[in-house]
């Protein structure tokens, strides 16, 4: 922290308010809160950056961190740059943005487009009838061979939005309008050439244009030809452009990027083993595994190069890259080393510069961000970043986690196989199970702050609860004989299962003519006579001989082989085969060797003691935040949270919802014509498959959302594990995403993407604020909240779209067949939902007493889709509600200028609003519009009326006029207003328009001299520096702002001064009095003085233990 020494205990602000209710008098009056805000912000002291209590995404476990770095701002608009971590993993294979891995900058704006199927065209987009499910069966076929066909589209592509506080998603429909996932009356329009670009339009009328754009293109190398698919995927924010006449521009440069995105592998064999094939043939594919073929991805892209606006004097901001070779996982993706904001005359008023480490795996992590100031600087710690592995590596999960497993190839084992015998096959296959201690490596465990203060991240595997067997080692016993003598008489080891199982024995058997020592097991012994002879029977001794289990091996295929009466060993080779042994069952293994200076092995593995079956906590992919710890500074104490994901009443039972499980096989289908004497022209095809396992999931393990597990309840311990300072619990909705409708085939296309009901998933329905009770330890609940939200029917829209499938390619088309298809038909639904009410209980400190609050929402017009009433009720049986009135709503059709605020989107601004209580109109206020000469041709506030009631007033709506804004410059600044029954106060706006630098009242604006305000303006222009000497150009200025006060003696003046982008620099009141503020080289507030310039206050920035 730092320290704040004040040399008085006035501080500025306070001062400041008293000038301001000094230079206007009516303040406090009931008129006064329609004042325009023209004064300037009070100065206050710079801050060095707050610490800790970072925000936790409970509902996935998630940390969401932000920074923010720089905001660039004109008088209407803003546009702030941050950075945002927030990760439940790094995945192995992901690229790390131009801040590093985990991290992501904020900054303007992006659509983004996910292509499914095909670019959406109208020249290839295929549309069913419009009520397929009855329609006719030519018109269902047609539709079916239309979709199959390679070049038709049939499914929509979806368009995600990211701008200023604005988020969502969209799709087009079948005639081209956009439909909107998550309702809201953002206008969207395409643009430019052959409408390649996006306008989007904000319910307050400012317009947002998205013409930068980037390509990605995508190949699939090492399986013989890949089609090659590009397509635009990003459109960048190019320009900002408010009602009023700002505008902000953001430009950009090209960067590319080629790169492997990821790898596949397969494994293929035919299923059946052995499938009859034409002519009276046999087909047959032994299992086969594939090489490795890389996902290639080229990326003509943009980055961000410049942000400035329409008005000089706001400066602009540059970003600069690192070089080529630098700091890049892949060749292309450089990084962010700078951020700098100048002001107009280009002199820099904040730097930002980036530090990074780069791991000798290949990995780059953000290291540190310095400021300007030398003072302030974020630095970042990982857990174990060096140990991360590279792209790419086969040590991932099933959800692309690093799992630290060896593998050495991409296909899993032990997968669920459907009893389709797959875990039979040794293929050495890949362990993906997860390991939370390896999925959190690379994550942030560390954020010191510019005061020195810092935050700890303490992670923990995501779970959820269900049946878990726990398996025990495995014995494995070895067993050897070996002698000079003939031995007829077998050895026997018995072996009491424990369990149902799959016992494993090797055997190995040697000839070896000179004794006597044995070899070693599984030694090759050159000396092979041909003398060897040994076998192993199976004896059950407490089961009928015709249940006995017999031995088996198993082909490559993973199918059991059995050798009735014993297994006779071969020599020089590993005998591996099996037995199935049932729990509590007694099995004797005769171990039989025959011949001279013979030796033999059997080593036996199986479980000596069963596995335990129960519920418990399941780890699944992905880690949560498990504990946070805030620290003032390296001496403070923390401030802990430790987080349960689970219920507060049973706090080690998880809420976890994990999604669907991985799911790897395929059927691959070949039908191939056959050639078959004495059918002339006729088509006779066989048909073969193939079962493909692949490396990665076939059904999408992120259904909903980048996290794929997610809690109801969540519970949060205070100041320590055991609730030491209380806690809270909060409660969500889990609904996640499905599966559409299978309208052709007969299995589902796991592949599919999914329908998305999940409207309300992630939506907190109760909270609970609680302290533990010392005695029993007891929660006792002090405060609670629920939510509940409608899903309205007033907007309800649906897009759909086919997924289709080519199970095997025709060799012989037929009329009327297609069978060779299946189509999924999925949708994607637009909904409009809503908050409907909150229910507010808070007790005393025994749990007891409640003081209810209810609290009602009404969104009543789905043409604005705005909140247009609010009641709360309290435990008093009292009602106070709020209504609201919008342009679109039919009791404003009459109001000025409605219909210009409907065509310029500018609809979320309530025209009028009336507040009850019981019922019983209390008060009441109305905005009218004007677009005139006034308001230099600008949709602006014309007059604003209020009252409160009841009143005698005669007019319709009882309302009274309570000031006026009666002249506007071209780009919104208010020139002049009349308060009720008041007298005009004009401003002056000085620095290209962007700041008031006099206020003037009891006098009209057109009764100041154009050529007094011409050169107040031309000298603020030009106002580049901050002194106090005659010759200095903001001394010039303040001397005729001082010049103006004496022409205009009656009339009460404040003039202002100002270091643009940093501050006021001086204010001058009615009566002449001027106080200064001064400001250091980085902008922060140093010094405040009075009209002598003697110190008032004095600001100084140390860290705890600096002088």
């Amino acid at each position: 922290m730092y320290k704040l020494i004040l040399k008085h205990s006035v501080k500025t602000k306070f001062l400041l308010f008293f000038m301001f209710i000094a230079t206007i008098g009516i303040a406090q009056t009931d008129t006064g809160k329609f004042l325009p805000n023209i004064t300037p912000p009070s100065p206050t002291a710079g801050e060095l950056g707050k610490y800790g209590n970072v925000p936790v995404g409970l509902f996935t476990g998630a940390a969401n961190i932000s920074v923010p770095l720089i905001t660039f701002k004109t008088k209407d608009l803003e546009s702030p740059i941050s950075l945002f971590y927030g990760s439940n993993g790094i995945k192995v294979d992901e690229v790390a943005s131009n801040v590093g891995l985990g991290w992501n900058m904020n900054f303007g704006g992006v659509i983004t487009r996910t292509v499914r199927d095909k670019l959406d065209q109208p020249i290839t987009a295929i549309y069913p009838p419009d009520d397929l499910p009855n329609a006719t069966i030519e018109e269902r076929i047609q539709f079916y061979r239309a979709a199959g066909q390679d070049n038709a589209d049939t499914e929509s592509d979806i368009y995600s939005f990211n701008f200023n506080g604005n988020s969502g998603k969209f799709v087009y429909d079948k005639n081209g309008v956009p439909v909107l996932v998550n309702n809201q009356k953002i206008k969207i329009e395409k643009i430019g050439t052959q409408n390649a670009d996006f306008l989007l339009t904000a319910t307050n009328g400012v317009k947002y244009y998205f013409t930068e754009k980037e390509t990605t293109t995508f190949r699939n190398q090492g399986e013989g030809h890949s089609v090659i698919s590009g397509s635009v995927t990003a459109w960048y924010l190019s320009k900002i452009v408010h009602p009023n006449g700002s505008e902000i521009y953001l430009t950009y440069e090209g960067m590319n990027m080629d790169y492997t995105a990821s790898n596949s592998q397969n494994l293929v064999m035919s299923y059946p083993q052995v499938q009859n094939d034409c002519n009276g043939g046999v087909y047959s594919k032994a299992p086969t595994l594939s090489g490795i073929s890389a996902y290639n991805m080229t990326v003509l892209g943009k980055r961000v190069n410049k942000i400035y606006s329409n008005n000089t004097i706001e400066g602009y901001v540059t970003f600069t890259y690192s070089g080529p070779g630098v700091n890049e996982e892949v060749e292309g993706n450089s990084k962010i080393e700078t951020i700098a904001q100048y002001n107009s005359d280009g002199i820099v008023i904040e730097k930002l510069t980036f530090n990074y480490l780069k791991t000798t795996n290949n990995r780059v992590f953000l290291q540190n961000i310095t400021f300007l100031d030398p003072t302030k600087k974020y630095s970042f710690e990982y857990i174990s970043q060096s140990v991360f592995p590279k792209r790419l590596s086969t040590s991932q999960d099933h959800w692309g986690y690093y799992n630290g497993k060896n593998n050495t190839n991409l296909v899993p084992k032990n997968i669920e196989d459907y009893d389709l015998g797959v875990n039979n096959i040794d293929y050495n296959g890949a362990d993906k199970e997860p390991d939370q201690n390896f999925a959190k490596i690379g994550l942030l465990s560390k954020i010191t702050y510019p005061t020195k203060g810092y935050t700890e991240f303490n992670y923990e595997a995501n779970t959820y609860w269900g049946e878990k067997t726990t398996y025990p080692n495995k014995t494995e016993t070895l067993y050897e004989r070996g002698d000079k003598d003939w031995d007829e008489a077998p050895h026997v080891y018995s072996i009491t299962s424990p369990t149902d199982q799959i016992i494993k024995i090797v055997g190995w058997v040697k000839y070896k003519k000179d004794g006597p020592a044995p070899p070693i097991e599984g030694e090759n012994d050159p000396e092979d006579t041909g003398h060897e002879a040994a076998s192993l029977a199976l004896v059950c001794k407490d089961t009928p001989a015709s249940q006995c289990p017999v031995f088996y091996e198993l082909t490559q295929f993973g199918v059991p082989f059995p050798h009735q009466g014993g297994y006779t060993f071969i020599t020089g080779i590993d005998n591996v085969f099996y037995f199935d042994a049932k729990a509590g069952k007694t099995y004797d293994l005769q171990f039989y060797k025959g011949g001279f200076h013979t030796y033999a092995s059997i080593r036996v593995s199986y479980y000596a003691t069963a596995p335990v079956t129960e519920d418990t906590n399941i780890e699944t992919g992905g880690v949560r935040i498990k504990s946070t710890k805030d620290f003032a500074d390296s001496s403070a104490k923390a401030n802990y949270k430790r987080y349960y994901y689970a219920n507060k009443d049973n706090i080690n039972h998880s809420s976890g919802d994990k999604g669907k499980s991985p799911f790897y096989i395929d059927l691959s289908v070949q039908r191939k014509m056959c050639d078959v004497e004495g059918l002339g022209t006729a088509c006779y095809f066989w048909d073969t498959s193939n079962l493909v396992i692949s490396s990665s999931s076939m059904i999408s393990l992120f259904d909903t959302g980048s996290s794929n597990c997610f809690y109801k309840y969540v519970t949060v311990s205070e100041g320590g594990d055991a609730f030491e300072n209380g806690g809270e619990m909060k409660e969500f909705i889990v609904h996640r995403d499905d599966t559409g409708n299978i309208i052709l085939g007969q299995t589902e296309i796991k592949s599919a993407p999914l329908t998305n009901f999940g409207w309300d998933n992630g939506l907190e329905i109760k909270s609970q604020t609680f302290q533990k009770k010392q005695a029993g330890g007891s929660f006792v609940v002090v405060a609670e909240n629920e939510n509940r939200y409608k899903l309205d029917p007033a907007y309800s829209k649906e897009i759909k779209s086919y997924n289709v499938r080519k199970n095997f390619e025709e060799p012989c088309p037929i009329a009327n067949l297609v069978q060779n298809f299946s189509i999924v038909e999925y949708k994607t639904k637009g909904y409009w939902f809503y908050l409907e009410s909150s229910l507010s209980k808070k007790y005393d400190l025994k749990g007891q007493n409640p003081i209810t609050t209810i609290t009602d929402y009404v969104y009543g017009n789905p043409v604005h889709l705005q909140l247009t009433s609010q009641s709360t009720e309290s435990s008093l049986q009292e009602t106070l509600r709020t209504r609201y009135y919008y342009p679109q709503d039919a009791v404003m059709a009459g109001e000025p200028f409605v219909n210009d605020m409907i065509a310029a989107n500018r609809i979320d601004t309530p025209l009028k609003t009336e507040t009850l209580r019981a019922n019983v109109l209390q008060s009441g206020q109305k905005t009218e519009y004007a677009k005139d000469v006034s308001t230099a041709n600008l949709l602006m506030p014309k007059s604003i009326y209020a009252a409160k009631f009841p009143n005698s007033s005669s007019t319709g709506d009882g309302l009274k006029r309570k000031i006026t804004y009666d002249k506007y410059d071209d780009i919104g600044n208010i020139l002049q207003y009349t308060p009720e029954a008041g007298l005009p106060v004009s401003i002056i706006w000085g620095y290209n328009k962007t700041q008031p630098i006099a206020k003037i009242e009891n006098i009209a604006y057109q009764n100041i001299p154009a050529g007094t305000i011409t050169n107040l303006q031309t000298l603020s222009n030009a106002d580049k520096d901050n002194c106090l000497t005659e010759s200095c150009s903001e001394q010039l200025l303040r001397m005729e702002l001082n010049a103006l006060r004496n022409s205009l003696s009656g009339n009460f003046i404040t003039t202002y001064t100002y270091n643009p982008l940093v501050g006021v620099t001086s204010i001058t009141d009615p009566k002449g009095m001027t106080s200064y503020y001064e400001y250091d080289a980085v902008g922060r507030l140093k010094f405040v003085k009075d009209n002598e310039l003697n110190v008032l206050q004095k600001y100084c920035y140390n860290y705890k233990g600096q002088q």
